[in-house]
């Protein structure tokens, strides 16, 4: 992860966004005590889904009967994709 500071952001800030497009690594960007963070549209988008699904309550109740099924064995062999 790279850091700078505002002004460096500001003098090459076509480098910097392209570079967090190329390494897909964010950016932090400071000023002072403060900060913000550069992160390709694409990670955004993928932390933005998986808030959604943390938010999703009966999904997390079936993921986690499903840890504990997996965990207790309790396992089913599909062989067949359509037969489900």
């Amino acid at each position: 992860m790279q850091v700078t500071s505002i002004s460096a952001f500001r003098a090459n800030i076509k480098q910097y966004y392209d570079n967090v497009l190329l390494t897909e690594e964010p950016l932090i960007i400071t000023k002072g005590d403060t900060g913000a963070v550069l992160i390709p549209l694409k990670e955004y988008n993928a932390m933005q889904r998986s808030l959604e699904n943390l938010r999703n309550q009966p999904l997390l109740k079936d993921i986690r009967e499903a840890t504990l099924q997996m965990a207790a064995g309790q396992l089913i062999e599909v062989t067949d994709i359509d037969a489900l």
